[in-house]
């Protein structure tokens, strides 16, 4: 996992290799920027993907289990908090919406943006937000429209580090089938994929990581990676039949993969962490990946 290396020093304990925790607690008042400071103590909010099976609906802590798994392990101060916008959804404890198939990326991003606002932003407070495929979307666009300025959208957000796990930054044909909106938002050159904004930042600055795979039969590692990000992570295959949901799933183990981390450029193929590891090292660093 290169210096992003995790080293596991007891079965409950995690640091990173060559950097310390630093545990800096974030200002009070609203007025004021958080700076990045390189720690654990922000809430996680994770955003699940589209569920094709026609209850639409999620178990929000079974969901990201692995991905809580690995913040539990490493001892993470801030909340992990499942976000729901299907109206099925349980188990979550952040919601959004109600909705359906048929309730828009823009508007579930819109609303995710008004309810960080009110929920951390309007306290002085960042947060770190986790997208699984069409998660990572909504995500997107709740930054896109407030870098935007656009109607309806907070004048600010504080979101310090986002990382998507085969999420679809420049569509995918998956989903065809489909009719709902949901599944044309994600298709591509869909409008909404034209409006997005390329590594779209809050109004504290917000550090992207995006992990992909290149045997996702639903994202490719092409759609997974893009969106001008800063770092990237391209897997060649994981463990199991199913990549696209091994990406929030594989928590242990040596993979080949490349990364990226701009302005450097990408590595050539090697073997290293598995993606729920690179996920919470990529929450935890805010400029040094």
């Amino acid at each position: 996992m290169g210096i992003r290396a995790r080293v596991v020093a007891t079965a409950a304990t995690a640091v990173f290799a060559g950097l310390g925790v630093v545990a800096t607690a974030l200002p009070a008042a609203a007025a004021t920027t958080p700076k990045g400071n390189n720690s654990s103590n922000e809430d996680v909010l994770l955003v699940h993907g589209y569920d094709p099976v026609w209850e639409a609906k999620f178990d929000c802590n079974d969901y990201f289990k692995d991905i809580r798994k690995d913040l539990k392990d490493y001892r993470w101060k801030g909340k992990v908090r499942g976000v729901a916008f299907y109206k099925g959804d349980w188990n979550c404890d952040f919601r959004i919406a109600s909705g359906d198939r048929d309730t828009g990326l823009k508007d579930l991003g819109k609303k995710l943006a008004n309810k960080i606002y009110k929920d951390y932003t309007a306290k002085g407070k960042s947060v770190d937000l986790v997208g699984h495929s069409m998660g990572g979307l909504i995500i997107r666009a709740a930054l896109t429209g407030v870098a935007k300025k656009e109607a309806g959208f907070p004048k600010k957000l504080f979101v310090e580090d986002v990382v998507t796990l085969g999420t679809p930054h420049a569509g995918t044909n998956w989903g065809w089938g489909h009719s709902y909106q949901q599944t044309k938002d994600m298709r591509k050159n869909s409008s909404l994929i034209r409006w997005l904004k390329n590594n779209p930042q809050s109004t504290q600055p917000t550090d992207w990581t995006a992990i992909g795979s290149d045997s996702d039969a639903i994202v490719s590692e092409s759609s997974a990676t893009a969106g001008g990000f800063k770092h990237w992570v391209r897997y060649d295959n994981l463990p199991g039949q199913d990549d696209h949901a091994a990406l929030k799933s594989v928590r242990t183990g040596l993979h080949k993969l490349k990364y990226r981390n701009s302005p450097s450029a990408a590595t050539g193929w090697k073997t290293a962490g598995s993606p729920a590891p690179w996920t919470t090292s990529a929450l935890f660093h805010y400029t040094k990946w």
